[in-house]
């Protein structure tokens, strides 16, 4: 009886200590779960330089389309209008800024890969590198865009307080009336710098608009508004402004209104005045005298993934997003709370400008990916908005050193205008989509995980989001910056009540994954839930984003204590999953 007594006693001891040295494991692995998210090292390559000679000599023509003839009479209900860059030629600014000669195909052509598959320099075919002070270039590319469907320009005006750059393309197109192609003004009313960003370093050209520029401005607009090929709206001249911000609110709805009422007092209706939501413009357009504003967020898509690759040039700044994702999951779609036009580009890649001040690379914007977001943007378009407003914004007819145009290049020939006509034509058959859902989910409903959540979906972590443990009634406001933005447009918000349990959590979450069948999720969560949730969604592709507040689990009681808990729960997890 005693021997018995000796080896229970050994028995529970030796439980004891296999259940201690568990919990060591189990809380190191607790300490350690944040450094076993994922890896987002760069996969190295010995043939890098290789790949570069590759790319600069051995081009690849497989995705050249060739031109192709179209009705041109063919009647088109919605119109498409293509940003216009008059900067291809000399004029003395720019002799004296940037050296004599320089026009924008300087920037074109000196452009180099940045990194494996990365395609540059981009370079024209058909009307090439064309010279904007002889119009005759224009009547080519009018040619073109009345073939593949594009409905007008809208040329980049810059006037600083009646200084005018590069207007001389414009004026040759104004005068010339056998150049029969709608048109509209487009001003650029930021700063002129020599980093191409309209930012404050080095300052070439300030805009200082005032009160005293009213009446010389509205002058020249309506010289443009009276053309008879003038784009217009509900027979109102259509004007553009890029920054209404960046003036005084009451200055510019003042300017507004001084040009509508200018433009009646000399025989044009009020033109029609239209903002991009370019550096977060997300206000009512009516606040700052606006009929509307026009999608133009380059630096501002929400939930974006960015890309790792592995630098050519180790001295190159640039961020790469993953552009064919973004499409493919549909997170182009939003509604607005305001009159919003729809806003397309064929592709970009500015690096021929800024690849050592911070290029925007937008990585898989082949035609098939822009034809999927034209074709969004027209049937949005129609559905939307009246007749007359049947527009669509495309950016740009030919921005080469941003790497976003329609016009014809070497690798792609005329794919990108050729996809937009078959957009027009409800011909376009979008390629097979085989991107893969994915989602976030959140354990509780508190504003550090609710934070964390955003930013995941930010970093394009996320198509879907599903938050337990809310309260009913509770609203959650994802993008409290945005308030332009319809919420329920933007990601699809799946909440939860009352569910406390964390193998209650789990099954929810199954159904989650189920009903959207999304292929990875993001879990936001607790280090110490981290074992349970394995078990629990083994069979699932997960990614676990640790919270904690404090670096050092063991180091609060209270950690401990709920690790020490979580622990437990672990074990009797065995018996119930």
């Amino acid at each position: 009886m005693r021997f018995g007594c000796k080896k229970i006693v050994f028995f529970l001891r030796c439980i004891v200590l296999l259940w201690f040295l568990g919990f060591i494991v189990f809380a190191n692995y607790i300490y350690f779960a944040t450094n076993l998210n994922n890896n987002n090292s760069v996969n190295k390559s010995d043939n890098i330089y290789k790949d570069y000679v590759t790319l600069m000599f051995n081009k690849d023509n497989s995705k050249f389309v060739p031109y192709k003839e179209y009705d041109t009479n063919k009647n088109i209900d919605v119109r498409l209008i293509a940003l216009y860059l008059p900067q291809f030629h000399q004029f003395k600014e720019n002799n004296e800024w940037h050296g004599k000669g320089f026009t924008e195909w300087s920037n074109v052509t000196k452009a180099k890969p940045l990194f494996k598959g990365h395609y540059q320099p981009k370079l024209p075919i058909d009307v090439g590198f064309y010279d904007l002070t002889h119009d005759d270039v224009m009547y080519r590319q009018i040619e073109l865009a009345k073939n593949y469907g594009i409905g007008g320009f809208a040329f980049y005006y810059y006037w600083f307080s009646g200084k005018k750059l590069m207007e001389k393309p414009v004026y040759n197109y104004l005068n010339n009336k056998e150049l029969d192609f709608p048109f509209c003004i487009h001003w650029a009313n930021e700063n002129w710098s020599k980093r191409w960003d309209g930012g404050n370093q080095e300052l070439l050209m300030e805009q200082k608009f005032s009160r005293n520029d009213f009446d010389n401005f509205a002058k020249d607009l309506v010289e443009f508004f009276k053309d008879t090929r003038y784009i217009k709206i509900n027979g109102r001249p259509l004007f553009i402004v890029y920054r209404p911000a960046l003036f005084d609110r009451k200055l510019f709805v003042d300017f507004t209104n001084y040009l509508r009422e200018y433009a009646k007092n000399h025989g044009v209706e009020a033109p029609y005045i239209i903002a991009t939501k370019q550096f977060n413009f997300t206000d009512n357009p009516k606040d700052w005298g606006l009929d509307a504003v026009m999608e133009f967020e380059i630096d501002n898509i929400q939930r974006l993934e960015q890309k790792n690759v592995q630098k050519i040039d180790t001295s190159s700044k640039f961020r790469i997003f993953d552009w064919e994702k973004y499409i493919n999951s549909g997170r182009e779609k939003r509604d607005y709370k305001y009159k919003t036009f729809k806003t397309v580009f064929p592709r970009w890649d500015n690096s021929s400008r800024k690849a050592y001040t911070g290029a925007l690379i937008f990585d898989g914007t082949t035609p098939n990916v822009y034809g999927k977001w034209l074709q969004y943007a027209v049937d949005t378009t129609k559905k939307m908005t009246d007749k007359d407003e049947h527009i669509v914004f495309i950016n740009a007819w030919n921005e080469w050193a941003e790497g976003a145009m329609l016009e014809p290049d070497e690798k792609y020939g005329y794919a990108y205008l050729d996809v937009t006509r078959k957009v027009i034509d409800n011909n376009f058959i979008p390629e097979n989509n085989n991107s893969v859902a994915s989602g976030v989910a959140v354990l509780k409903n508190d504003n550090i995980y609710t934070s964390k959540a955003i930013e995941l979906l930010n970093q394009g972590k996320g198509d879907y989001l599903f938050i337990t443990g809310l309260n009913p009634g509770s609203s959650f406001n994802l993008f409290s910056s945005r308030e332009d933005v319809v919420l329920d447009s933007v990601v699809n918000i799946d909440l939860k009540y009352k569910t406390k349990k964390l193998s209650d959590k789990v099954a929810e979450i199954k159904e989650w994954i189920k009903k959207h069948n999304i292929g990875k999720i993001y879990i936001v969560t607790e280090a110490y839930y981290i074992p349970r949730l394995r078990r629990g969604l083994k069979d699932f592709d997960i990614h676990f984003i640790t919270i904690s507040s404090d670096e050092n689990q063991l180091s609060c009681w209270n950690n401990f204590k709920s690790i020490f808990s979580e622990y437990n729960m672990y074990l009797l997890s065995f018996l119930s999953w």
